[in-house]
């Protein structure tokens, strides 16, 4: 069964993903909190640490994992950002996108990003303008697509 409703655009897959970003600065500035001890650094923009890299890491790609992978299998396809700009995550014959699907999309995602500093993020956002079904290269390896509401 092929999906009835339109790819949605690069614009919109930004925009979900800027609130998707504010969303996980904010529960990694509470956490960090909560872990150090540094109540203040909430107020501190950029300045919310535990002191250990290692366990930043680790916390940034706990909330990752479970915002991106958790949240949308259990809110059929919706993450925050989506919800908000009417887009879902499906898999490309319509279905909602399952554990498989949401797992390798976040890992083609995040360990290019990770180890190449995001600039696999700009050639992405370039593959989905350019593309008339409006995927990208994890959409493609994980048999997904974004879709408009």
């Amino acid at each position: 069964m092929k999906s009835t409703k339109n790819p949605a655009s690069v614009m919109n897959r930004i925009g979900a993903n800027i609130i998707e970003m504010f969303i996980i600065s904010l529960l990694y500035g509470m956490i960090t909190a909560l872990v150090s001890g540094n109540y203040k650094a909430l107020l501190a923009r950029f300045e919310s640490s535990t002191g250990d890299y290692h366990i930043d890491i680790t916390i940034v790609i706990i909330l990752m994992a479970v915002y991106f992978v958790i949240v949308p299998l259990l809110w059929n396809g919706f993450t925050a950002g989506k919800f908000l700009l009417r887009t879902r995550v499906t898999k490309s014959n319509g279905e909602n996108a399952g554990i498989k699907e949401l797992i390798i999309r976040f890992f083609v995602l995040l360990l290019p990003n990770v180890i190449l500093l995001g600039i696999p993020a700009i050639v992405n956002v370039y593959v989905i303008a350019t593309r008339k079904d409006k995927k990208g290269y994890h959409d493609l390896l994980a048999n997904t697509v974004v879709v408009s509401l």
